[in-house]
């Protein structure tokens, strides 16, 4: 049980959506950033003490990984602002 420790990782988005947080993880593996989701096992619970998922990535790679993210956010616009 004596293994080789890992990197450390840091939490860097949580998600109370499963879809959310797998199109963020697949931003991020598109940008060849490696990211965990933590808890993703109790995404089929409906329940309140289950608070969403854990976006993780290495804590060196946490600065690349936030600005990739933001820079793919979709903008909200206010309904007022919509035509229709």
């Amino acid at each position: 049980m004596g293994g080789v420790p890992g990197p450390e990782l840091v939490t860097i988005r949580q998600f109370g959506s499963l879809a959310d947080a797998l199109m963020a993880k697949g931003c991020l593996d598109s940008a060849g950033i490696e990211s965990f989701l933590a808890d993703a096992n109790m995404a089929w619970m409906d329940s309140p003490l289950v608070r969403g998922m854990r976006l993780q990535v290495s804590a060196e790679d946490a600065q690349s990984a936030i600005a990739v993210l933001e820079g793919s956010a979709i903008e909200d616009y206010p309904a007022d602002s919509v035509d229709g």
